[in-house]
């Protein structure tokens, strides 16, 4: 799901570029020159993580995390359940019996691996509804900051080997960001740069074949 993200925020770089290239992020005067264009860059990935908005949605995104692992937690408890029931017992059973227990973990474990494809489903759904917005609020941001600063480029940090510390506006742009898009904050939470991840969910493994 942090892979989806990151590959909008990567066309949203590109975008920038795009802008910046075909000059939409260039004042209407005559071309100057090279010497005279001013370039600056903003690390885009850092913004969207560091944003009051984009904190408070990875908050949102974990306990949409919590609340599915709860599930995802029972299910796997009752397929191992099953299979060690399985594994254990197969000699005592009769061999209609094992294989009606055999069935039943088949269609579980089946059962099991389309929940978690919905979950994942749902949770990139949920991502994009939280970060779409903010993606687009910056992208007209950096065209406002450019416009009013007199900047020709704001390129994605991605994009540049090596730039001036001076010529970073991140922390600017973050700081705009917040002030033009204030959150407000739950008594004492606490704000985190680190990115969600999916919960752990893989499948287990399948019951032994029957003879």
């Amino acid at each position: 799901m942090r892979l989806a993200r990151k590959l909008r925020v990567h066309a949203l770089a590109a975008a920038f570029l795009g802008l910046a290239t075909t000059g939409a992020l260039v004042p209407a005067a005559a071309p100057t020159a090279a010497a005279d264009v001013s370039i600056v860059y903003v690390d885009i990935d850092d913004v969207i993580d560091k944003v009051d908005e984009g904190v408070a949605a990875r908050e949102k995104i974990k306990d949409e995390q919590a609340a599915r692992q709860k599930t995802i937690g029972a299910r796997e408890a009752e397929l191992k359940r099953l299979q060690d029931e399985l594994e254990k017992q197969s000699k005592a059973f009769s061999k209609d019996a094992l294989e009606r227990k055999a069935a039943q973990y088949e269609k579980q474990l089946v059962d099991y691996q389309q929940m978690l494809m919905k979950f994942n489903n749902e949770l990139r759904d949920k991502e994009r509804e939280l970060f779409d917005p903010i993606e687009r609020r910056l992208k007209d941001l950096l065209r406002k900051i450019a416009n009013r600063d007199g900047y020709d480029m704001i390129l994605s940090k991605r994009s540049v080997p090596y730039g001036r510390k001076d010529l970073d506006l991140t922390d600017k742009v973050i700081q705009e960001y917040n002030q033009t898009h204030p959150v407000a904050k739950k008594p004492g939470a606490a704000s985190s740069s680190a990115a969600p991840k999916k919960p752990a969910a893989p499948a287990p493994s399948v019951a032994p074949k029957m003879q």
